[in-house]
């Protein structure tokens, strides 16, 4: 696989993964109540802009410093 599909995977999917469960967590611990509507919002705002902004500039920045 090539570092340029990694790094835009990660961004489109581990990312929006992670914060979703940082998100469940602290309102499981803050004993609020868990709605995967909510949930899925964010993962879903924050996979779009993984795939459309951070993917493509994080793949740039680490192509600009191989060279």
């Amino acid at each position: 696989m090539s570092k340029g599909l990694k790094i835009m995977l990660f961004w489109s999917l581990g990312f929006p993964v992670i914060i979703a469960i940082l998100r469940i967590i602290t309102d499981y611990f803050l004993s609020r109540n868990i709605e995967l509507f909510s949930y899925s919002a964010v993962f879903l705002g924050s996979a779009a802009a993984g795939l459309i902004f951070v993917g493509p500039l994080n793949y740039y920045i680490a192509k600009s410093q191989e060279k």
